[in-house]
C-alpha cells in the first residue's frame, strides 16, 4: 500500500526543514538571490491551460558542437557539482521550501509538461493501442517493421574498433540503418535491451529513433562499392566480402543458423550533435529554458531508474535541426539504450545503477569502514540460466539512491513534484503493455522475456510507490455534475485499499491569486467527488458563494490511508464554465 507522509490537520503545508524565528531575516535575501522559486504563481484567469510550447519557430541552421567526452565528464564530477554546491541561491530555496532546485520552468498550470520540441505527452495522459507501443517512432511508417527487404542491404562503412562492431547499410527505400550487435561473449543482451528501452523512452513521450530488432541471413548483406572499415589506429580502410565474414563470425550473434542486430535508423534531417544537460543552445533561439530546468530531463533520474539506464551522458542524446535552411527548428532526441536492463559490454560491472563512475562517499565508507560493510550491489547475480539477461534485479533496487554512471545536471534538479509526475507516467504501464513491449526484444528463451516483464514489472511498482508516498497522487481534477471529482491514482492502479482510503476536503472562493476570501470548514468523505450544488442547483450549505472579485472555486483535498492526513492538493475551477485552470501541489 502507497504510504503518504503525515500531515498537521490545520491543512497547511508541510514544512519540510523546521525552521526556526531567527531565519525570518533572512527572507528578503531569499526573495532577491532565488526568484523563480514557485512562491509567485501565473494568475488565475479564463484563458485556456497551455498545452504546446512555441519553440518550433523557423532559425538559422546552428553549428555543429560535440564536446570531447574526457573534458565534459570532468566537468560532470567535478565543476558542476562544486557550482551547484556553492550556490546561495540554492541553499536558500532549500531553507525556504526544502528543495533547493527551482521548479521546472516548461510546466503548465495544472502542473504538466508542455508538448514542445522535446517532450511529446503520450501514455502519462492517453492510452496508447497496440501497434503505438509496439512500434514507437516508427508507427505509421514504411520502415516500422525495419529496413526494407525486398533486396540486399548494402554496407557502405562498418564499425571494428571496441567491444561491438556495427555497419552502416543502405536498404532499397533508401533509408541508412546502423547495425549493431551484441559483445561476442553477451550475445542477445543489449540488442534486445535496447529496442526494449528505445520504446519505453517513446511511450513515456521523448524523441527516439526508429531502433527494431532484426533477423537476417547472410546473403541480406553485400559490401558497397565504396564501403570502408575502421581499423583502430590503422584509420579507415576498404571493406571486402572476406572482411564481412569475418566480423559477422566474431559477433557471436548467431541464433538457429541467423544473426540477430538492433537497427536503428539514421534520423531525418541535419545532424547538430548532442545537446548538454546544463544550460541552453546559445545559436538556438527557441531554446529558452535551461535544460536543468526542463522537468522531462529532470525526471530522466526517475526514468532511467526504473531501466537501469544509467550511460546518460549528452553523448547519448542528438539535437537534428528538420526543414530547410533558415525555415526549420531544431528536434532533441534521446538514443542509444543498448546500455539498459542490466546489459553491459564486455565486462559486468555491478554497481552500475548504484553508483556514480567516481563516487566519494562510497570509497570513503569502504575505506573507513576496510570494507566489512557490504554495498548493495554485491548481491547482485545474473539470473541462473538466461544468457539474455543481464545485471538486473528488483531485490536489490532502491528507487531514492540509484544512479547514472556520471553526474547529470538535470538530475540534480529533480524535485518531489517532478519525481510524482514521472512516477505517474510510469505507474500508467500495464503488465500487458510491458508483455507487448518486450516482445519486440524477440528474446530467444521465453524464461528470458518472462524475467524481464516480471522485473520491470516490480521495478515500476517499488518507483511508484517511493513517489506516491512523497506527494499524495491526487490527480485529473474536472468539474462534475454538480461538484469536482479527481482520480486517486494509487486506488485505481492498485497501490492502495479504496476501503482503508479516505478523503476531506474545504472549498472556498478566490481571486486572481489564489487569495482567499473565506474557507468552508472540512469535510470528510470515502468517495472522491466534492459536491458543490444541490439537485436545485443552488450551492450546498456551507459553500462559499462567489463575488465579483472572488470568483474562481478551490477545491483543496488530503488523502489518509492511516497514517495521517496527507499533503493538500488544491484545483482551481472557473465558475463561469467549470474548467479546470490549475492545480497546485
Amino acid at each position: 500500500m502507497a504510504r503518504i507522509r503525515q500531515k498537521s490537520t490545520d491543512g497547511g503545508c508541510r514544512n519540510r526543514l523546521r525552521r526556526p524565528a531567527g531565519w525570518l531575516w533572512l527572507w528578503p535575501v531569499f526573495a532577491l538571490l532565488a526568484p523563480g522559486t514557485g512562491l509567485a504563481r501565473a494568475p488565475l484567469g479564463e484563458h485556456p491551460v497551455v498545452w504546446y510550447a512555441r519553440d518550433d519557430g523557423p532559425v538559422e541552421v546552428p553549428e555543429f558542437d560535440e564536446p570531447a567526452l574526457v573534458p565534459y565528464s570532468v566537468n560532470s564530477f567535478v565543476g558542476r557539482p562544486f557550482s551547484r554546491f556553492f550556490n546561495p541561491g540554492r541553499f536558500l530555496r532549500r531553507l525556504g521550501s526544502g528543495e533547493a532546485a527551482r521548479p521546472a520552468g516548461d510546466v503548465n498550470a495544472l502542473d504538466e509538461v508542455v508538448n514542445s520540441t522535446w517532450f511529446t505527452n503520450r501514455i502519462g495522459l492517453r492510452e496508447l493501442g497496440d501497434d503505438e507501443l509496439r512500434y514507437g517512432a516508427g508507427l505509421g511508417q514504411p520502415f516500422a517493421d525495419g529496413p526494407d527487404r525486398s533486396a540486399p542491404w548494402t554496407i557502405i562503412g562498418a564499425k571494428t574498433a571496441g567491444v561491438t562492431p556495427g555497419f552502416k547499410v543502405k536498404d532499397a527505400r533508401g533509408d541508412t540503418w546502423l547495425l549493431k550487435f551484441d559483445p561476442p561473449v553477451h550475445p542477445g543482451m543489449t540488442i534486445r535491451a535496447g529496442v526494449i528501452s528505445n520504446l519505453i523512452f517513446h511511450a513515456i513521450g521523448f524523441n527516439t529513433p526508429v531502433d527494431r530488432l532484426v533477423v537476417f541471413s547472410r546473403d541480406q548483406l553485400v559490401v558497397g562499392p565504396n564501403a570502408q572499415m575502421k581499423l583502430g589506429r590503422e584509420g579507415k580502410v576498404p571493406m571486402t566480402e572476406a572482411n564481412l565474414d569475418s566480423i559477422l563470425t566474431a559477433t557471436g550473434s548467431i541464433f538457429g543458423g541467423a544473426y540477430h542486430a538492433l537497427a536503428s535508423r539514421y534520423l531525418d534531417g541535419i545532424p547538430l550533435g548532442p545537446f548538454d544537460d546544463q544550460d541552453t543552445r546559445s545559436d538556438d533561439p527557441n531554446d529558452l529554458i535551461k535544460h536543468e530546468n526542463r522537468r522531462e530531463l529532470r525526471a530522466v533520474r526517475v526514468f532511467g531508474a526504473w531501466l537501469n539506464h544509467f550511460d546518460t551522458k549528452m553523448h547519448n542524446s542528438l539535437d537534428m535541426y528538420l526543414g530547410q535552411p533558415g525555415q526549420g527548428h531544431v528536434r532533441h532526441y534521446l538514443l542509444d539504450f543498448a546500455s539498459t536492463l542490466g546489459g553491459y559490454a564486455d565486462q559486468p560491472v555491478p554497481r552500475f545503477g548504484y553508483e556514480y563512475g567516481f563516487d566519494v562517499w562510497p570509497i570513503v565508507g569502504r575505506t573507513a569502514t576496510l570494507g566489512l560493510v557490504e554495498d548493495r550491489w554485491v548481491q547482485l547475480e545474473r539470473p541462473a540460466g538466461l544468457d539474455e539477461v543481464g545485471l538486473f534485479d528488483a531485490a536489490t533496487f532502491d528507487p531514492g539512491k540509484w544512479k547514472p554512471d556520471l553526474p547529470h545536471s538535470g538530475m540534480a534538479n529533480l524535485t518531489d513534484r517532478d519525481g510524482y509526475w514521472a512516477a505517474k507516467i510510469i505507474s500508467a504501464f500495464t503488465d500487458a503493455d510491458l508483455r507487448l513491449i518486450v516482445e519486440q526484444g524477440r528474446y530467444e528463451d521465453p524464461a528470458a522475456a518472462e524475467f524481464m516483464v516480471r522485473t520491470l514489472s516490480a521495478r515500476r511498482d517499488k518507483i511508484v510507490r517511493y513517489w506516491f508516498d512523497k506527494v499524495p497522487p491526487l490527480d485529473f481534477f474536472r468539474a462534475a455534475d454538480g461538484g469536482a471529482d479527481f482520480v486517486d491514482l494509487a486506488v485505481e492502479r492498485g497501490y492502495a485499499e479504496r476501503a482503508t482510503t479516505r478523503y476531506r476536503y474545504r472549498l472556498s472562493v478566490v481571486d486572481e491569486d489564489r487569495q482567499a476570501r473565506e474557507r468552508a470548514a472540512w469535510r470528510e468523505t470515502k468517495e472522491s467527488l466534492v459536491p458543490v450544488l444541490g439537485p436545485d442547483r443552488e450551492y450546498l450549505p456551507g459553500v462559499p458563494a462567489p463575488d465579483e472579485r472572488f470568483r474562481y472555486l478551490a477545491v483543496t483535498v488530503q488523502v489518509d490511508r492511516g497514517r495521517g492526513w496527507s499533503d493538500a492538493t488544491t484545483a482551481y475551477f472557473s465558475l463561469a464554465d467549470g474548467r479546470t485552470l490549475a492545480v497546485d501541489r
